[in-house]
């Protein structure tokens, strides 16, 4: 395992997306901090989940969406450019497998045939999507990533059990942000 790699590579790798939308390196969100937010917000949603009966593991789904880019610690934030051309999760668990930790959360994440898959890749798109709020209110030029992150959320919002709980959950995820 290439543990120092990983960690120093995530936590120093500022998020592409932003840098090219003039969002300056110092204050750029970086790999770790988009994947701890994630964690985050994957964890509240699980829990919320759980409450209301649904079979879910809060802490996996948390686990899941904090590893779920620990391959860009080797490839670096590729632009979407580039994945929207190229098969990046062939790329990415490629570098998941030379860092030699995370193959079966990634795979899990990639998949999302469990439900806390999917609640990671939800999570890891509003992460996102806040984030691009925030910058926008600072006066950065993000509008095309809110647009393409809220049609993305809105694919996930129509999956139960998401759905019958989004009000509750959109209340808890993004109430600060109106």
């Amino acid at each position: 395992m290439r543990l120092e790699r990983l960690i120093v590579g995530c936590k120093n790798l500022v998020r592409t997306g932003w840098m090219q939308r003039g969002v300056p390196p110092g204050i750029g969100e970086t790999v770790a901090s988009h994947s701890f937010e994630a964690s985050v917000i994957a964890y509240v949603i699980a829990s919320k989940l759980k409450e209301k009966g649904h079979n879910v593991n809060p802490d996996h789904a948390s686990v899941i969406a904090l590893f779920h880019d620990v391959g860009e610690s080797l490839i670096g934030d590729l632009p979407k450019w580039f994945t929207d051309r190229a098969t990046k999760e062939k790329i990415e668990l490629s570098a998941v497998e030379e860092l030699g930790v995370g193959k079966e959360l990634f795979l899990e994440y990639e998949r999302r045939d469990t439900l806390e898959g999917v609640i990671a890749k939800f999570s890891e798109m509003m992460a996102t999507y806040k984030q691009a709020l925030r910058y926008r209110r600072q006066g950065y030029s993000v509008d095309e990533i809110i647009e393409t992150y809220r049609k993305k959320l809105e694919e996930l919002w129509s999956l139960e059990p998401l759905s019958s709980s989004r009000k509750e959950l959109e209340e808890i995820l993004l109430s600060e942000d109106k």
